[in-house]
C-alpha cells in the first residue's frame, strides 16, 4: 500500500535501517538509479541498487560459485549443473529469484535458466542456494567444439556475464525505499571449480565418446551438428539484416497515486515491438503499453485500497535498433526516443478488455481479495503509430500449420529492456509447437520480450511472444491491423 506525507516523511528515518535488513551493505538511497531497468513482469516497478565500490573496485560478488558438475550430454548439448552459495548478509533476507544474462564460460557461451525457488539468507554464514543452477550449452551454437574438449580436461572455469537478484522486501522496507521489489545487478567474473564427472570414469567415458563422434567429420552426428550450425549462422546473418531496422524497444512507466494523501508510485513496464507497415505502425502486446491492467499488486491497490491509477501519467517510449539507450548519467535518454510524451508516437488500437477473477492475497497485509485483471490470450495485443517516414516492416506467414515440419523459429527481442545501453536486438532459435490454436514455446519470455516477433527461416514471423511461454499467432494479430 502506498504511504501518506506523514509516514513517507517518518520513511526518511528508517531507509538506512531499511536497506541494511535488504542487505549485501548497499548505502540506502545512494545507489538507487531511477528509472529502474525492466525485469520480467514479476518485477514491474522494481527498483534498481547497484552494489557499491571501494577505491574504485566493484564490490564482491555476494555469491560464491562454488563447483560445476556434469548433469547429462548428448549430440545436440552438454548440461551443467553450477551450486552456489550466498555470502552472510548483514541481516537475516530473502532472495525470491536470480536472473542470468550473457553467460560465458572460459568463453562459451552458455544458458543459466532463471531460479525462481525463493529461499532465506543468513546474517551468520554462508548459505546454499537449495538447487543448483540449470545450465546448458548448445553445440550448434559453437564454431568449434575444441573450447568443450579443452574445457573437460580443466579444473577451473572462469564465468563472465550479468546478474539479477531479486530481493523479497518486508513492509517497513518498502515503505522506507518507496518500492514493492528490489532488484541488484552483479556483474559476473568468477572462477568456478570444475566437478565434471565426479570421478566417474564411466560418465567421463560417455562424454568423451559423444564429443569425439562430434569432431569426426565423417559422422553422422558432425554432420548434422554442421548443417545446423552453419544453417543458424546463415539464419543469424540474414535474419539480423532483414529484423534489425523493424525492432523497437518499449518502455512504459504510469503513475498510482493516492487521492487522499497524493502519495504516488512509479510503475514501469518494458518489451520488444515490431514494424508491420511501411507508415509506421508498431505492433506489441498489450501488456507493454497498459501493464496496470495485468498486475495483480496494481489492480489489489486499486479495487481493495482505493488508490488511483492516474492515467495522465502514462508515458511510452521508443527506441529503434540500434540507438544510444542510456545518457551519460546511465539514466535511459528518453529524449532520444520516440514518445507519447512528444505525440511522435500513438497508442492506436486495442482489442477490447478480456477480464477475468482471480483470487489473490496481498503479501504486506495478508489480506485476500478476488481481484479483475486482464486475460492472457489473443486480446494482449496492441498496436501503435510511429512517426517519420522509411520504415521496413516485416512481412507475415499465411499459416502456423507447418510448425510440426519445422518447430524452430527465431525470436528477435530486446532481454532486459532499458537495462541494456544501446539496442541490440538479440535473435534466439526456440523451439515452438502447436497446441490446439496458440503456439508455445520451450522458452520462457524473458525480460522485455514480451511482443517480439517469431520469425520462420524466411524471415516471416509466425506469432509474438507475450507472457511466461505463451505466443500469440500472427493470424490473430493480422486483424489488428488496417
Amino acid at each position: 500500500m502506498l504511504s501518506p506525507p506523514s509516514i513517507l516523511s517518518r520513511s526518511r528515518l528508517f531507509a538506512a535501517i531499511a536497506w541494511t535488513v535488504v542487505a549485501f551493505s548497499v548505502p540506502a538511497v545512494a545507489q538507487q538509479t531511477e528509472p529502474p531497468g525492466q525485469l520480467p513482469e514479476e518485477l514491474r516497478g522494481a527498483k534498481i541498487y547497484q552494489l557499491p565500490t571501494k577505491g574504485g573496485q566493484p564490490a564482491p560478488n555476494p555469491a560464491v560459485y562454488k563447483s560445476f558438475s556434469f548433469r547429462d550430454i548428448n549430440f545436440d548439448r552438454l548440461l551443467l549443473d553450477l551450486a552456489i552459495s550466498i555470502r552472510p548478509v548483514d541481516r537475516a533476507a530473502t532472495v525470491q529469484r536470480m536472473y542470468f544474462q550473457d553467460v560465458r564460460v572460459s568463453g562459451i557461451p552458455v544458458h543459466i535458466e532463471t531460479f525462481d525457488q525463493e529461499f532465506r539468507l543468513s546474517d551468520k554464514t554462508p548459505v546454499d542456494v537449495p538447487a543448483p543452477l540449470k545450465c546448458s550449452i548448445v553445440f550448434a551454437d559453437l564454431d568449434s567444439l575444441q573450447p568443450v574438449r579443452e574445457m573437460v580436461d580443466n579444473d577451473k572455469l572462469q564465468v563472465t556475464g550479468q546478474s539479477f537478484i531479486e530481493v523479497k522486501l518486508n513492509a517497513l522496507e518498502k515503505v522506507a525505499l518507496r518500492t514493492k521489489q528490489l532488484v541488484i545487478p552483479v556483474t559476473l567474473n568468477e572462477q568456478v571449480p570444475l566437478n565434471l564427472f565426479q570421478g566417474n570414469p564411466l560418465l567421463r567415458m560417455t562424454a568423451d565418446n559423444i564429443l569425439l563422434t562430434l569432431t569426426n567429420p565423417a559422422s553422422v552426428a558432425a554432420l548434422n551438428m554442421a548443417k545446423e550450425h552453419l544453417a543458424k549462422l546463415h539464419q543469424d546473418q540474414t535474419l539480423g539484416v532483414a529484423v534489425r531496422p523493424a525492432l523497437y524497444l518499449l518502455y512504459t512507466e504510469y503513475v498510482v497515486r493516492d487521492p487522499k494523501s497524493k502519495a504516488s508510485e512509479t510503475f514501469s513496464q518494458s518489451g520488444t515491438g515490431f514494424l508491420v507497415s511501411a507508415d509506421g505502425k508498431l505492433l506489441t502486446t498489450k501488456r507493454v503499453v497498459a501493464p496496470w491492467k495485468f498486475d495483480p499488486q496494481v489492480a489489489f491497490l486499486i479495487e481493495h485500497q482505493h488508490l488511483e491509477m492516474d492515467k495522465d501519467s502514462v508515458k511510452t517510449y521508443a527506441w529503434p535498433a540500434g540507438a544510444q539507450v542510456k545518457a551519460a548519467d546511465g539514466q535511459p535518454d528518453f529524449q532520444s526516443a520516440l514518445s507519447t510524451e512528444k505525440q511522435t508516437l500513438k497508442v492506436l488500437m486495442t482489442p477490447p478488455d478480456q477480464m477475468v477473477q482471480q483470487d489473490y492475497q496481498d503479501p504486506d497485509s495478508a489480506e485476500r481479495a478476488t481481484l479483475h485483471l486482464h486475460a492472457e490470450g489473443e486480446s494482449d495485443l496492441a498496436l501503435l503509430q510511429l512517426s517519420g517516414t522509411g520504415f521496413h516492416p516485416l512481412s507475415f506467414e499465411d499459416s502456423a500449420a507447418n510448425l510440426a515440419a519445422h518447430p524452430k523459429l527465431v525470436l528477435c527481442s530486446y532481454p532486459f529492456g532499458v537495462s541494456q545501453p544501446q539496442t541490440e536486438p538479440r535473435l534466439l532459435s526456440v523451439k515452438v509447437e502447436l497446441q490446439g490454436a496458440a503456439v508455445v514455446m520451450e522458452h520462457q519470455v524473458d525480460p522485455g520480450e514480451s511482443g517480439a516477433p517469431l520469425l520462420n527461416a524466411d524471415g516471416k514471423v509466425v506469432a509474438l511472444a507475450a507472457s511466461a511461454n505463451q505466443c500469440i499467432p500472427i493470424q490473430v494479430a493480422r486483424k489488428l491491423i488496417p
